[in-house]
């Protein structure tokens, strides 16, 4: 059975999974993956995509494509990716972010520069720690575990440690790090700009 957000394609199991390209399905990440059609015929200007594809894999439903600028782009089946594209963008309750996606697509063949992540610093640390909280939990460590090696709390005082406010830090840690593990990770494919 496939994972929810996943195509419905292999990966290769000799790579690494830091090597191994992810294609979204772009009901699941409006916000990753941009929908294109071929473009009308009266707007020869429209950006063209060949030379610019890194992955690319067909599916039943079209095909999956993953620019060497890091957009993921996807095209009905039968399109033709050397012809001018157009962007698709439903009007529904996530018009805005697919807009927010096309537009990060559009500046990025335009400037020939990757997209800027947006993501603050204090997000990113948080992300990392969860998943730090996580791997500990995985190997059995304790919230006194966790809070020392990834907070830098010393609480060696078990009195202390009830109340410490590094033990609900841990704790919240694990719970939002399990959320996430249990499909959570999805609601961030569809953020909000």
């Amino acid at each position: 059975m496939r994972p929810t957000g996943a195509c419905g394609f292999p990966a290769d199991p000799a790579l690494a999974a830091a090597q191994t390209p992810v294609f979204w399905r772009p009901e699941i990440a409006p916000a990753v993956v941009v929908r294109l059609s071929p473009a009308p015929a009266d707007s020869p200007n429209s950006l063209r995509l060949i030379g610019l594809i890194a992955e690319r894999r067909l599916a039943e439903d079209g095909l999956h494509l993953r620019l060497a600028l890091g957009p993921q782009l996807f095209l009905p089946a039968g399109a033709d990716p050397a012809a001018p594209m157009a962007a698709v963008l439903a009007l529904d309750e996530d018009f805005a972010v697919r807009l927010a996606a096309a537009a990060r697509l559009h500046a990025s063949l335009k400037s020939g520069a990757r997209a800027a992540v947006r993501l603050p610093a204090h997000r990113r640390l948080r992300f990392k720690r969860m998943l730090r909280a996580l791997d500990g939990r995985g190997a059995a460590a304790s919230y006194r575990d966790i809070a020392q090696h990834i907070l830098g709390e010393d609480v060696t005082d078990s009195s202390a440690w009830r109340t410490a406010p590094a033990r609900d830090v841990a704790i919240r840690l694990c719970r939002a790090a399990t959320r996430l593990m249990r499909g959570g990770y999805l609601a961030l494919l569809c953020r909000r700009p």
